[in-house]
This record gives C-alpha cells, structure tokens and sequence, in this order.
C-alpha cells in the first residue's frame, strides 16, 4: 500500500511538471535545453543520489499525530507565507525609512528579521501551542545526532554536486566566472557566506517547507512521498504570485509575462529544487543537513553580492 502511494505521488508530480513544462515551451517558446539542463541534473540526478545515500538510514524519530484541524492550520500558514511573498515584504518596506533601505548592510539585515518572523518564529509559535518542540521540526538535536559519519559523508556527496552544477550549468555559476575573484578572496568569502545563507536561505526556508510543511503533510496524507512532493510544488508555486506583481529580474525575466508563465515556471525551475532536499530530511530528520545543503545550493549565485555588500 505505501509503494503504490509513493507511485502515486511521484506519477502525479511528473504529469504536473510535463504540463507545466509543455505549456513553457508551446506557449512561451522556452527552450527545451533550459529545461533539461535544470530537471537532468537538479530533478532527476540530485533525487535520485539523495535517495541511494539515504536509503539505508532508518531513523527512530516518530512524528506526532495529526490535531483537529491540522490541515486548516496548514492552508492559513501557507497562506500567510504567500500574502508575505506577495505584499508583505514590500509593506514592511514602506514602514522603514529610506535611509535605511538604502543601506545595503542594514537592508541584508532587514530582510534576515522578517524572514525569520514569517517563516520561522510565526508558525513555530503556532505549533508550539500545540505542544510542538524544535525537536519535532528536525533542530532540537544532539551534536552527534547531526554530525554522524553518514550525514557528513551525504553533505559532502550532495555538496560537490550542487557546487559543480551552480558553477557550470547556472546563470548565478555564469556571472560567478565572470567576477574572477581572487584565491584569497574566495577562502576568506566561503565561511561567511555559507554561514549567512545557513540562517537566511537554510533555516528560513527549510524550517517551514522540510521542517514543518512536508513532515505535518507526510502525517495527514500517511505518506512520506505525498508530504515531499507537495511541499515541493507548493514551496515553487507560492513564489509565482510575487514574481508576477513585482516583476521577475532577479529570474533574468525583463518583461511582464501573464500569471499562467509564472505559475508553470515556478514548477518547472523551483519546485524540483525542494525534492532532493526533502528525500534527504524525510530519511534523516535532521533539519541542520537540509540546511547546510540548502546552503550550499545557494552559495555560487549569492557570493558576489554578499561579498561587495560587506567589503570582503
């Protein structure tokens, strides 16, 4: 019963994603060698390495039951996340004052507090009134719980593949190359901005999607694969709102698309993103992991910037 769910699930998502990807390409004359170079490696490859470095991990954590109205609870904090990805961040803007906005130090600051509030203090505080523990959300662990031989031998595997894959496939490795940063610049830069992006990009964003979406829908669906594949959907899909409001340059889009592009680009770029993560944290439990590899996963495309907004 539980492989035919998996079966399922993971079918469903693959007709998803060919519908999504059909529509960019019949619709929007997207290139099939984008697409392919994204799902090749980062959807298939990285899944299915998560899967053969994992798939003899059997972890003892027990995940608590479903609490009346769980799933209401669910739908309002995905909600809340998407009016903030939406609205929000662009509201909390307008109440700061523009010298500091203008300051790109305070700013980077800035959005590390709201994030943290939206993503993390907000739902946790919820949970937690349901007698919830950081433990239940894969951070409340031991030291030798997270540093085990077989998680830092998966860190490495994972890590050298994400590295190779931002630095020669991406656009974010593409500008990467072109800065032609320095040795000593690159040692001294690495540490800090993988520290930064654990907080910002890893706990912020693994929290809620690996954390709590994906192992609270993995309880309600009575399956692992239904609570990784939806999250994954939903972590993509919740940023297309955004990208049609506020514009998508941070995409490389310069143009206004109609919201059925975002929609199916968000599913066919982003949403596969969060799949090997989530394999990884659904056999592991250990939400440091899926950080440290979210991470790495960001860290070629944000060393640029972070290095010249704080002069390293």
């Amino acid at each position: 019963m539980a492989a035919r769910k998996t079966n399922i699930y993971i079918t469903a998502y693959l007709i998803i994603y060919i519908i999504a990807a059909a529509i960019l390409v019949a619709v929007f004359n997207e290139p099939v060698k984008d697409i392919l170079t994204v799902f090749i490696p980062l959807g298939a490859g990285f899944s299915l390495a998560a899967w053969y470095l994992t798939k003899n991990i059997h972890c003892n954590k027990n995940e608590k039951p479903a609490f009346t109205k769980e799933a209401g609870l669910l739908i309002l904090l995905i909600a809340w996340i998407a009016l903030y990805i939406t609205y929000g961040s662009g509201f909390i803007d307008s109440l700061i004052p523009k010298n500091i906005l203008q300051n790109q130090q305070a700013y980077f600051l800035i959005i590390l507090a709201r994030k943290l509030l939206v993503f993390v203090m907000v739902p946790f505080l919820l949970y937690q009134f349901f007698s919830f523990s950081l433990k239940d959300f894969g951070l409340g662990l031991k030291r030798k719980e997270i540093f085990t031989q077989r998680n830092t031998f998966i860190f490495l595997c994972l890590s050298v593949m994400v590295l190779a894959f931002q630095y020669y496939l991406s656009n974010g490795g593409k500008n990467f190359r072109h800065e032609n940063f320095s040795a000593f610049r690159l040692i001294k830069g690495f540490p800090f901005v993988f520290t930064w992006l654990l907080i910002e990009a890893g706990l912020v964003e693994e929290f809620f999607f690996r954390g709590l979406l994906q192992s609270r829908l993995a309880v309600l669906l009575k399956s692992p694969a239904g609570g990784i594949v939806i999250s994954g959907l939903i972590f993509g899909v919740v940023h297309a709102p955004g990208l049609y409001l506020r514009g998508a340059e941070s995409e490389g889009i310069d143009e206004q698309l109609p919201f059925h592009f975002f929609a199916a680009y968000t599913i066919v770029y982003m949403s596969i993103a969060g799949i090997f993560l989530g394999i990884v944290y659904n056999k592991t439990k250990n939400l440091w992991l899926a950080m440290a590899l979210h991470a790495m996963v960001d860290l070629i495309p944000n060393f640029s910037d972070f290095v010249h907004t704080w002069n390293l």
